[in-house]
């Protein structure tokens, strides 16, 4: 055999290492799982769990934190904050406005109402000790810890609402890194698969609307970490490199005529079949970027910015909602290819670019799901409407789980199921159609906001104190 041969043979059993030696994609990467979306269609899931049945682990995460958890090979990542004196306490439901209305009624002026609103449902520094910014791995076949780190330790920068916490952002992972972000106040951290820290960065801290606290998290595609770093200072989108953390570009995003401007959305990287797109959610607004960082289309009139989008193919869906009522929830349906601004005029439901817009569906909190040609959205206070996906058409509302359920979580999809959590730790379990059909309710007895996220036949499920492996 001639050298030429010899070293064509030696470089195609190189090339079969490097290819052998790359990691398997994550099963569930990020916020919404690998489409970003919610859905794990060939998962085999249970209907029914208890806090034993049909839990093959369940372990207790230290401190407090409401990021969902992600799932690589056997490894299950979460973080969490821990403090030596007790966090303000959650309750679930919908703080709304019916204490300021009281408030207001006894005469007291709008300083005394902030005042006492803030000390009901804020923590402000003032009231904080060292918080530990923790990050956690987890054999996914055992539960048993792998490996912890301290990220950061000291005071925080800002305040939180007691129903968000300072470990709310999900963490995300290519497989060869796992990115942890604990907001624009403490920084992104990007670890070893081991646990080694690779890189860090950090920007000066900023304001955030009334001290409610941070919570979007980073994305990562094609070797690059994407960061939504909305605050009531500065606003920005950012682009990293995955290896190394520096800054690839960095996009301000200009104040679009709103009195605030702070973001707790996940950026969504759309590959629909023109181009791909990051897409974001602001207040006021919903805007699109090319992978340079530069703007490619925008849509205004749109409130709280929560909820994160989702695509299905050419057609994006995207929303915003607001606290109560239903006077501010559009919902919308973008064809892809959109340029300029695309924001519906006056009394119209649809143009060029907007396929189709409902005024009044969308959720708060929770994100959309697109299952079998059906947007489910439902909002914190538990109500669900359901619409056609092609033509915004409302196929039918119900209250999940019926009256007294209330919903931060996004739900998730596998097969002809629906599983919605509750945050009080119930999961209602729902079949996919036309019509309100509940298969079964499965409580775990307490509060949870993070999302679930599976892996396999496994669901992985987050409450405030534990973390459960749930599979039959």
């Amino acid at each position: 055999m001639h050298t030429p041969a010899i070293a064509r043979l030696a470089l195609g059993a190189a090339l079969t290492i490097a290819v052998g030696a790359a990691p398997p994609p994550p099963d569930w990467p990020g916020f919404r799982g690998p489409g970003m979306d919610g859905l794990a269609i060939g998962a085999r899931l249970p209907e029914n769990w208890s806090k034993t049945t049909n839990v093959k682990w369940a372990i207790d995460v230290p401190g407090r934190g409401w990021s969902s958890p992600i799932v690589a090979g056997n490894t299950v990542f979460v973080t969490s904050a821990i403090s030596s004196r007790p966090f303000k306490q959650p309750t679930p439901g919908i703080y709304g406005n019916d204490f300021i209305a009281e408030m207001r009624a006894q005469g007291l002026s709008s300083a005394e109402v902030n005042k006492r609103l803030r000390a009901r449902d804020n923590e402000v520094p003032e009231e904080s000790d060292e918080i530990r910014y923790m990050v956690y791995a987890f054999d996914a076949t055992t539960g048993k810890l792998r490996w912890e780190r301290e990220a950061h330790k000291g005071l925080p920068f800002g305040g939180r609402h007691r129903k968000n916490t300072y470990a709310s952002e999900t963490p995300f992972t290519d497989g060869e890194r796992v990115y942890v972000s604990f907001g624009l106040n403490i920084g992104i951290f990007a670890y070893s698969m081991d646990g080694d820290l690779v890189w860090k960065r950090t920007w000066p801290p900023q304001p955030i609307y009334l001290d409610f606290g941070t919570g979007t998290s980073p994305v990562v595609h094609d070797g690059r970490v994407y960061l939504l770093q909305d605050s009531e200072k500065e606003c920005h989108l950012t682009a990293l490199d995955a290896k190394t953390g520096a800054d690839v570009w960095r996009v301000a995003r200009p104040d679009k005529g709103w009195q605030r401007t702070s973001a707790w959305s996940t950026p969504f990287i759309w590959k629909n079949s023109q181009r791909t797109e990051i897409v974001t959610t602001g207040h006021g607004f919903i805007m699109s970027y090319g992978l340079d960082g530069t703007e490619l289309w925008r849509l205004g009139k749109t409130f709280m910015p929560l909820m994160s989008p989702l695509a299905v193919g050419d057609v994006l869906y995207a929303g915003t909602g607001a606290q109560e009522g239903d006077a501010a929830r559009p919902f919308f349906a973008i064809k892809a290819g959109a340029t300029g601004d695309i924001t519906l005029a006056p009394d119209t439901t649809s143009n060029a670019f907007v396929l189709w817009s409902h005024p009044r569906a969308s959720g708060y909190t929770p994100s959309a799901l697109v299952h079998q040609g059906r947007v489910y959205l439902v909002h914190d206070t538990g109500i669900m409407v359901v619409v056609a996906a092609d033509t915004g058409r409302e196929i039918y509302k119900a209250r999940v789980g019926g009256i007294g359920h209330t919903f931060s979580a996004s739900p998730i999809a596998t097969g002809d199921r629906i599983y919605f959590s509750d945050e009080e730790g119930v999961t209602i379990v729902v079949a996919a159609g036309d019509e309100y059909r509940e298969i079964a309710q499965n409580d775990l007895g307490e509060m949870t906001l993070a999302s679930p996220a599976v892996s396999g036949n496994a669901l992985f499920l987050r409450t405030e104190q534990k973390l459960y492996r749930i599979q039959q």
